[in-house]
């Protein structure tokens, strides 16, 4: 999952992204199946959830035990005294909806620690949550309320403003609180924009969605990222105009944003790398059917909707008041578009009937299945040059690739400066596996997790040296045991179970699959492909040459 993958398929579309993916140990030699398990588990914990976001829930202590989440301690800031409490939750961070959320994000609001007495939030410090060792690990770290703060405090919550508040969600009350302090514009943007997703009810979510539509503008100016993002954030507005029925609004907001000229980094084409088209396009499409519902259909990705308009048993909480509407609205687009898809494919099939019929035909003059069709023509002729290009007249290539930004390449630059791209990763791999200094400076997460040379270059080299060192550790047998025993928790999986890593799925789960081999799972409730998966708690064949792709080579070990 990438940093920068489409902002509709991040919760937090620049900084936060990597802190929300999968806890996946970045050394060792057993990342496939990690991330393999990890899948397969987000998803049954969810499961025992029902998966599907129903209303604002806090996890009571029962299914707290029952799913293995460990309460953490807490200081109640004005009484000084001690409570506990779980401030995990499950969800699946690899899908999101329109709003930022993930499948599971109705429990959101558990991640926010409140005094039992006066009931006054311990505030998250996301920035801070970024850094250290945990850094994308999802844990969060609290903010410690400075003295000037806590003499405060006492004023606000006997105002009247917090007594109306207190029938709000936990992330609304935090908002505001956050809002009255002048905490930094990220820790309120996130609390902002997790608001409306625990609503348990109408008034809530109205209240919640309101608020964001008025107070997220000045905080996407102030926030310290891209500044594109100053422009894409405020597409959450969208969103919310859209729930609120406001739909002529929305339109019209959505027009102005998709208009937007974003000042992107150099060779970095930022529609394409935060998905603005494909947001823009769906919610549109739920806009025009006045589609009010959190969930509205032709606002969620295609596989998605699927699921929603053909399992009615298994989906019954996502499914708004719009949803049967909507999905024969969806049912007779795809009929539609096919019929559309199929007729441009049979102009294809005579590409020299066709090529008359694109000559003769002016652009503005064609009809919209003649068009696509010379535009698909066009594109596979101009792909095949590129790929010419590479094979005949490679010289030419890199100075062609240096000379056009990404975003500026046509179609011909773009066949052609793939090929080089890829091979210029590999020439980064090298350069870096000979320079530490220079791995650690340029390969972070975000990177590795990106797109580019530097990104290609940056994995290849993270895993030779996972390799390298998996074949060093394999080659000195003893070092092996003393390690491996050592370091236990650190390729077993109880360092996932014991470090409480619970906001990616359940430990319960975790343990009950991880002694015994998968061999297949049903993902959000679409069968999937078998996903061959062996567990590092049994031992497995120690081969001539390991691989980082197989299997931990403290397998064996675990076994004596």
């Amino acid at each position: 999952m990438a940093c920068r993958a489409g902002f509709a398929k991040s919760a937090h579309a620049f900084r936060y992204a990597s802190q929300r993916v999968a806890r996946i140990p970045a050394g060792g030699c057993y990342k496939g199946e990690e991330v393999a398990r990890f899948l397969f588990v987000c998803t049954l914990a969810l499961a025992s959830f029902a998966v599907t976001p129903v209303s604002a829930k806090v996890l009571n202590p029962e299914q707290a035990k029952r799913e293995e989440f460990k309460p953490e301690s807490f200081t109640c800031p004005l009484t000084g005294k001690r409570f506990k409490q779980v401030v995990t939750h499950p969800h699946f961070p690899l899908e999101s909806y329109p709003d930022g959320s993930h499948p599971g994000d109705e429990w959101i609001d558990t991640q926010i620690p409140e005094c039992p007495q006066d009931r006054v939030p311990i505030l998250p410090d996301y920035a801070a949550s970024m850094e250290g060792e945990d850094a994308g690990s999802g844990r969060l770290v609290y903010h410690t309320y400075t003295a000037e703060e806590l003499a405060r405090i006492p004023g606000l919550i006997a105002s009247e403003e917090w007594a109306d508040m207190l029938g709000q969600t936990r992330h609304q009350r935090a908002y505001w609180l956050a809002k009255q302090l002048g905490r930094p514009s990220f820790d309120r943007f996130e609390l902002l924009v997790h608001s409306p997703w625990s609503a348990e009810n109408d008034e809530q979510k109205r209240a919640a969605l309101e608020v964001l539509i008025s107070d997220l503008p000045a905080i996407a100016d102030d926030l310290d990222a891209p500044p594109e993002y100053r422009v894409f954030a405020r597409y959450y507005m969208v969103d919310a105009l859209r729930q609120l029925a406001r739909f002529d609004e929305a339109l019209a907001l959505l027009d102005l944003l998709d208009k937007q000229v974003v000042d992107a980094e150099p060779g970095e084409d930022p529609d394409w790398a935060y998905a603005r088209g494909e947001y823009s396009l769906q919610q549109a499409r739920a806009i025009k059917l006045k589609d009010s519902d959190r969930f509205a259909i032709e606002a969620l990705d295609d596989r998605t909707a699927g699921r929603l308009c053909s399992d009615l048993a298994s989906y019954p909480a996502m499914r708004g008041p719009n949803a049967a509407r909507s999905c024969k609205a969806r049912e007779e687009r795809l009929a539609r578009e096919d019929a559309e898809r199929g007729a441009v494919r049979a102009l294809l099939d005579d590409r020299a009937a066709l090529d008359m019929q694109c000559d003769d035909a002016a652009p503005d003059a064609r009809d919209a299945i003649l068009d696509e069709a010379c535009r698909q023509a066009l594109h596979e002729a101009d792909w095949a040059k590129g790929e010419r290009l590479v094979r005949e007249q490679p010289e030419q290539v890199a100075a062609i690739c240096e000379a056009a930004a990404e975003p500026d390449r046509n179609t011909v630059q773009v066949s052609a400066c793939t090929s080089y791209d890829f091979t210029l990763g590999y020439a980064v791999a090298e350069l870096l596996d000979a320079d530490d200094a220079a791995f650690a400076a340029l390969c972070d997460v975000g990177t590795q997790l990106g797109y580019g040379a530097i990104s290609h270059g940056c994995k290849l080299s993270s895993e030779r040296r996972d390799y390298r060192r998996a074949v060093d550790l394999w080659q000195d047998q003893a070092s092996l045991r003393t390690t491996c025993r050592r370091d236990r928790h650190k390729w077993s999986g109880d360092d996932y179970e014991h470090r409480d890593h619970a906001h990616f799925g359940s430990p319960a789960m975790r343990r009950k699959t991880a002694r015994r081999p998968l061999t297949g799972s049903t993902v959000m409730g679409k069968k999937a492909h078998p996903i061959p998966v062996r567990s590092i708690a049994q031992p497995c064949p120690m081969p001539a040459r390991p691989s980082i792709r197989s299997c931990s080579p403290c397998g064996p070990i675990a076994a004596e």
